[in-house]
């Protein structure tokens, strides 16, 4: 299923394109209400969104992953569905 595709089916919230930062900054706001940090560095041929939370720590460290994206907004996605699954499980 495409990424955008699984953001709706989990949260409710339609991104309509790569260039659609408004919608998927909702992602970001529903993290925060969650408690959620959520990292963004962006650079020049560097992409990075990571989110840490007091209970789970860093999303990527757990993993021992560099969590880089072809885009922020990838990255947002990406890391949304992450935390989703890890409700799931209850590992939160």
């Amino acid at each position: 299923m495409e990424l955008f595709e699984r953001v709706k089916e989990a949260y409710g919230i339609e991104i309509r394109d790569e260039n659609d930062m408004t919608n998927a900054w909702k992602l970001v706001e529903i993290l925060k209400e969650r408690g959620w940090v959520v990292y963004i560095i962006t650079a020049k041929g560097r992409e990075q969104v990571d989110a840490w939370h007091p209970s789970f720590g860093s999303l990527f460290a757990q993993f021992g992953e560099n969590p880089g994206f072809r885009s922020v907004l990838e990255g947002i996605c990406n890391v949304a569905l992450i935390v989703k699954e890890l409700e799931k499980k209850g590992t939160l």
